[in-house]
């Protein structure tokens, strides 16, 4: 997905999408040397999710 860097830090970026949608991305995930105003594109795939498929009772 296409989106702009509003601004960037040494860490992090904050990407626009076209649909108004902002996100806080490390800057690991953009381009190297990307700065404000580029127009860059975002893999959304990937998940921050945790899974834990096994449960714990843990008052036993």
């Amino acid at each position: 997905m296409q989106g702009k860097i509003l601004d960037m830090n040494k860490t992090d970026a904050f990407i626009v999408f076209d649909n108004g949608t902002t996100i806080d991305l490390c800057i690991s995930h953009i381009p190297p040397n990307s700065k404000v105003g580029d127009t860059v594109n975002i893999n959304l795939s990937f998940s921050n999710e945790i899974t834990n498929d096994k449960m714990n009772n843990f008052f036993i």
